[in-house]
């Protein structure tokens, strides 16, 4: 039954980027790509210098507003591509408007195959709380992230 949900909001997810996508956001496509390129640049070089690049405050691996998030398994963030003060702080504190502890269900859900995670957060474009769903792949030690707004 677990399996089924997953898959149905899987579908839900990818029909609505198409209907909600326009030039200022990110779809979930997008979001799938970049995380799928971070984990490629993180194999590529290594995490010290992945993680450097995702933090330096002018990564590559930032789209409108697609970013790049990478947590450790034991919660702790690593590479916050948007927000690098959140490195060294432990995922699994974080929740969202509707106190849903959401840094849990990213560490405690993230999957080798990638698994789509929903909560709730402030929309930054438009200042009220929106649906979200973070694109999460664990790889070699690791959760490599990438959220959408799934708002139009």
């Amino acid at each position: 039954m677990k399996q089924l949900l997953i898959a149905l909001f899987t579908l839900v997810v990818m029909g609505a980027s198409t209907v909600w996508a326009d030039d200022s956001r990110g779809t979930t496509g997008e979001a799938q790509k970049l995380v799928a390129d971070a984990i490629a640049f993180f194999d590529d070089v290594g995490a010290e210098a992945a993680f450097a690049e995702m933090n330096s405050g002018e990564s590559r691996f930032e789209d409108r507003d697609l970013y790049i998030f990478v947590v450790a398994q034991d919660g702790t963030v690593v590479a916050q591509v948007a927000d690098p003060g959140r490195v060294g702080m432990d995922a699994r504190t974080l929740r969202d408007a509707a106190d849903t502890a959401y840094g849990t269900m990213i560490v405690d859900h993230a999957t080798p195959d990638g698994v789509w995670v929903e909560y709730l957060r402030e929309d930054p474009l438009t200042g009220e709380v929106a649906p979200k769903a973070s694109w999460v792949v664990l790889h070699d030690g690791y959760i490599f992230g990438c959220g959408v707004y799934l708002t139009q």
